[in-house]
């Protein structure tokens, strides 16, 4: 995708984005449901969704808020969650390094697994240097907006509908992973990382906060940098 406009670099940005947001519009509509079942005032859960806007530390923000945890606790929890994120920021170094530090900041507030999996594989396979930016927009937007929207649908439908709870909508984000990762399963070193992650995820399990997750994907991706590229991989 060479020499777009920046419009068409948007739009295209927010249209490979589109199975992303399929995907997570039950995750989007679950916290909403589950907010008030757990005690958690509308205005919090919309706050929580515009001001945070981190899916699975959202989710863990609810729970804590639920039994009374102080507020220190919540954020060095939710932290740790979304560590992972710093992973994907190191990724973004080199694709953002004409970026303005207004961008970088901008960027940085709506990074999401999700936009950062459809900019990487549209940079990878030679996304223009100047269209990086709105490309990248329109996908971080869509992504907003559309968790902004599943939150005060969930909200209303959490108030107003009995036994959300057990209609098992946590599939949404398992799914949403699993379409995450297929696409980037076409070369062998990113299959024999995600075997080394998950190898090392389990011998990890027992590590608190969930730290055994990101020691596996930095083990993980330090090992797989190792392996040469072959032929046979695609470009």
């Amino acid at each position: 995708m060479n020499k777009l406009s920046n419009r068409s670099a948007f739009l295209k940005g927010a249209l490979d984005s589109l199975p992303m947001i399929v995907a997570a519009i039950p995750f989007g509509l679950l916290f909403g449901m589950l907010a008030p079942t757990n005690g958690i005032a509308a205005w919090v859960a919309i706050a929580i969704s515009a001001l945070v806007f981190a899916g699975s530390a959202q989710y863990v923000a609810i729970g804590l808020l639920a039994v009374g945890t102080p507020a220190i606790l919540i954020v060095l929890t939710t932290f740790i969650v979304n560590l992972r994120h710093l992973l994907y920021a190191f990724a973004m170094l080199i694709p953002t390094k004409i970026w303005s530090k207004k961008q970088k900041v901008l960027a940085s507030f709506f990074l999401t697994d999700e936009t950062f999996v459809i900019f990487n594989q549209r940079y990878m396979a030679g996304l223009d240097e100047q269209q990086r930016f709105p490309y990248y927009m329109g996908s971080a937007l869509f992504m907003y907006s559309n968790w902004q929207i599943c939150t005060w649908i969930g909200l209303w439908a959490g108030s107003s509908l009995t036994g959300v709870e057990s209609l098992g909508l946590e599939f949404a984000m398992v799914t949403a992973f699993i379409a995450m990762m297929t696409p980037m399963l076409k070369r062998k070193r990113n299959v024999a990382s995600a075997f080394i992650a998950f190898a090392l995820a389990w011998l990890f399990k027992d590590i608190p906060h969930k730290l055994g997750i990101i020691l596996a994907v930095l083990f993980a991706a330090l090992i797989a940098s190792r392996i040469p590229e072959t032929e046979g991989d695609e470009k």
